[in-house]
């Protein structure tokens, strides 16, 4: 668990450039394909959703989901160089990204091997990921008091447990 976290905040919160982790959304092109990320996230592909849909629904949510979470990631990175290192809202935003970018990681393996069920439980800890990432972002850019929460379990299934990732990010920033 600790290593994922590790290898993303090393990699790719300390990167300087921000990418799309999606080079095909499956909403707005045919294909649903993940760029590979080395030692964190495999390539892989759907190359036709909406024939996959036949034989796994789920996909079309997955889609959706995938196509927003990427979205917000990508925005929390352009973002976050902006904020000094000791505004919350830092944190919390670094913290939906590494949150996302794990589910990238169990949404490629789920792919290698699809099937309804584990399509399904990825929406079901992915959606909650994406409305966090979405929250915080616009709490970040709109100076609200907005309260962002995301349920533990959803960290948990993704192999980044919340303190684990506060623990990261703490040493990271200090």
């Amino acid at each position: 668990m600790a290593s994922i976290i590790g290898a993303i905040v090393s990699r790719h919160l300390a990167g300087s450039g921000c990418i799309r982790i999606l080079s095909g959304d499956g909403v707005t092109t045919s294909d649903l394909s993940i760029k590979g990320m080395p030692g964190i996230i495999e390539a892989t592909s759907v190359p036709d959703v909406r024939t996959a849909r036949k034989s796994m629904p789920a996909i079309g949510q997955t889609a959706s989901i995938a196509k927003n979470l990427d979205e917000f990631q990508f925005r929390i990175c352009s973002l976050v160089p902006s904020l000094p290192d000791h505004d919350p809202n830092k944190m919390m935003l670094q913290k939906c990204r590494v949150a996302a970018i794990a589910a990238f990681a169990r949404l490629a393996a789920i792919l290698k091997e699809p099937g309804q069920e584990s399509l399904a439980q990825w929406n079901t800890y992915a959606g909650p990921i994406m409305e966090g990432a979405s929250d915080a972002y616009l709490k970040a850019t709109s100076n609200s008091n907005l309260q962002v929460a995301i349920r533990k379990d959803a960290f948990e299934f993704f192999g980044v447990p919340e303190e684990k990732i506060d623990a990261a990010l703490a040493a990271f920033y200090s």
